[in-house]
């Protein structure tokens, strides 16, 4: 699957290695989600991978903090394909971003 890296849950930045570089981690819904969406939706990935991008570059790209909640974990709302699509994702411990949902609102 593009952009992560096999059965890990983890995308890799290319050429990444250096400590310090971001990488979302994805839970294991969301990774089969988004494994699924590759297969049968590939416009709809593309466009969520390219949100998982906006929290993975360094700075963070500001369309991935624009809504918060209290408990810490930050939501990115985005039409794709005439569906609101949803990605909800926060900071480990260490500072790691990860997504702990990713799906259409409708399955909410």
């Amino acid at each position: 699957m593009p952009g992560l890296t096999p059965g890990s849950g983890c995308r890799g930045a290319v050429g990444a290695g250096a400590s310090g570089v971001r990488h979302v981690e994805l839970d294991p819904i969301p990774a089969n989600t988004l494994d699924k969406l590759h297969d049968t939706q590939p416009a709809v990935a593309a466009a969520l991978e390219e949100c998982l991008d906006w929290i993975e570059a360094e700075p963070l790209d500001v369309r991935a903090r624009r809504r918060r909640f209290s408990n810490g974990m930050w939501a990115i709302v985005r039409a794709i394909a005439g569906s609101e699509w949803l990605i909800l994702w926060e900071e480990d411990p260490v500072g790691q971003p990860v997504v702990r949902f990713l799906g259409e609102t409708l399955s909410l």
